[in-house]
């Protein structure tokens, strides 16, 4: 399947900042670094947002339940 591209733009500024600041990056091994270039997507019936870690660039994924959104 591909990527059904969404627009992160549109939640409430408080829904952007936490999704924004709540991260985890298998890179530098820690929570809460950060993303930039945030890209919400639905994939196989499941919703991410996908970044890059402020501190290393690497990119970063989270996947959003429902109690999220």
């Amino acid at each position: 399947m591909s990527k059904e591209q969404q627009d992160f733009f549109s939640r409430p500024q408080e829904e952007q900042d936490a999704f924004l600041s709540q991260t985890w990056c298998n890179e530098c091994m820690e929570a809460d670094l950060g993303m930039t270039d945030p890209e919400e997507y639905i994939l196989d019936g499941n919703r991410y947002v996908e970044g890059k870690c402020k501190r290393c660039g690497t990119s970063i994924v989270t996947e959003l339940v429902d109690e999220d959104i």
